[in-house]
């Protein structure tokens, strides 16, 4: 089964969220890839640590959360809606106005730290988020939001006999709405997405590059992490000139592009000096882009989008953490430069080979699950492997020869393949493993009721076989 990357130490979830530990099923594989990693003990915590989703475990978490969802949104689409007549669906500008007007009203113009989460904002209206000048902070997530513009409500004005009158329609208000986008290549893949595409407001974007819109996030000169999960985003337009930005969160929108991040220099608005973490997880980007000149960046995820091709990534030994999972690629490459890698996660691809890792020396974590991998190899140079997942693959052989190097391995995940014979992992050649797993193979069934007290015998290090610990002697 799938190895995972669970965070480590105490998580401190935001009013309104639980852990959901207790759901887990022990007899199922952990979590896979795109986990973040657990900061060492002189490393400052991640930013959103308590927030990121699980690239490899997003489909399950986002059933979980259904139901909260629907306790603040609503039904999904398709399921029951209220009797006619009732329009509290109905979205209403003023409305909308001194709604959010409410939100942050009662904050200081020195605040540091907005929590917006959840609070189902089809608009950055009204929040008057420019007087916030000192903000670190802003968490939008699990909102509505399809851009990061408004148009100011337009002024009212007072007839004689003392009715509001509101300023007429103007024809271009009326104009023909923006096509929209090309139907997605794997549509049926996500349900979400598709949801989110059928309900985008095209009509309204026509407006957004017009000289009245207004851009509330643009310089935020003090603004360090900003989280925009879950929302129904489809540009990176509204981001400009945050020079102290470190964590940028884009993940579950409708991303087909961040081609402006491909400009960082330093007069350039999107130049983010600072950043080091960007999430991009399950969006509908087709290839690697905004990151090539980032040797700032020590996380990144590009999970669960439509990427053939590793290419385009920085050149530098900053990065530690990189998350492909779920993607299209069909070989390991481009990683050259990545020199001071700790963990690597191209789980769910198209892989049929164990390549381009001979610069990595210093990876520590390695995530290959899930795809069409027929032999172990390719790992002489990566000595320092404390953790390798190749479950689910079509693997039918584990040389000695091609483990033995791997003096450091803790964890070996080999489950769901086509393994006949044991591997060689003896506590003289490795006398750290303290977990294995192997079940799902041929090996399993030709063993019988002997399968686990064969790999005591041959591993009495291991402490963990599959789902089940064991006592040894």
């Amino acid at each position: 089964m799938s190895r995972p990357l669970e965070p480590k130490g105490e998580l401190s979830l935001p009013a309104g969220l639980t852990t959901n530990t207790s759901s887990s099923n022990p007899e199922q594989s952990p979590p896979s890839d795109g986990a973040p990693t657990p900061p060492s003990d002189n490393e400052s915590h991640e930013p959103f640590a308590n927030l990121k989703m699980d690239e490899r475990h997003f489909e399950d978490s986002k059933k979980r959360d259904e139901r909260k969802a629907q306790l603040v949104m609503g039904p999904p689409l398709g399921a029951e809606q209220p009797p006619a007549g009732n329009n509290n669906e109905t979205v209403i500008d003023g409305q909308v106005l001194a709604e959010n007007e409410e939100i942050l009203a009662d904050l200081p113009d020195d605040a540091t730290d907005l929590e917006l989460t959840h609070l189902r904002l089809r608009s950055l209206r009204g929040l008057g988020l420019e007087r916030f000048a000192k903000v670190q902070r802003i968490s939008l997530r699990q909102n509505l939001l399809t851009s990061l513009s408004f148009t100011p409500t337009p002024v009212a004005s007072t007839s004689e006999e003392g009715h509001t009158l509101s300023e007429p329609t103007t024809s271009t208000e009326i104009a023909a709405p923006t096509p929209a986008d090309e139907p997605d290549e794997d549509e049926l893949d996500d349900e979400d997405a598709k949801k989110k595409e059928d309900e985008f407001p095209y009509h309204e974007h026509r407006k957004a590059d017009s000289a009245e819109s207004v851009w509330p996030l643009r310089g935020l000169k003090e603004l360090e992490e900003i989280d925009l999960y879950d929302n129904s985003l489809k540009s990176v337009k509204g981001l400009e000139d945050l020079p102290s930005l470190t964590s940028l969160d884009l993940s579950f929108n409708l991303l087909r592009s961040i081609s402006p991040l491909d400009d960082d220099s330093p007069n350039s608005p999107y130049a983010y000096p600072s950043l080091d973490h960007l999430y991009l997880i399950q969006n509908k980007l087709s290839k690697i882009e905004g990151v090539r000149h980032r040797t700032s960046l020590t996380y990144l995820e590009y999970g669960g989008n439509r990427i053939r091709t590793i290419e385009n990534l920085p050149v530098s030994s900053n990065l530690r953490s990189l998350f492909l999972g779920k993607n299209k690629i069909t070989k390991i490459e481009g990683l050259e430069g990545l020199t001071g890698l700790r963990t690597l996660s191209i789980q769910s691809n198209r892989l049929t080979k164990i390549e381009g890792l001979e610069t990595l020396t210093d990876l520590d974590e390695l995530y290959l699950s899930h795809n069409g991998l027929t032999k172990v190899e390719g790992l002489e140079h990566n000595t320092k492997l404390t953790t390798l997942d190749i479950g689910h693959n079509k693997i039918d052989s584990a040389p000695a020869e091609e483990l033995a190097h791997l003096v450091n391995l803790e964890e070996f995940w080999a489950n769901d393949n086509l393994l006949t014979t044991l591997p060689v992992l003896t506590s003289k050649t490795h006398p750290n493993l303290t977990t294995i797993y192997l079940e799902g193979n041929p090996l399993q069934k030709e063993m019988g009721t002997a399968y686990k007290r064969r790999i005591m015998l041959e591993c009495p290090q291991v402490k963990q076989i599959d789902a089940t610990f064991v006592r040894q002697g």
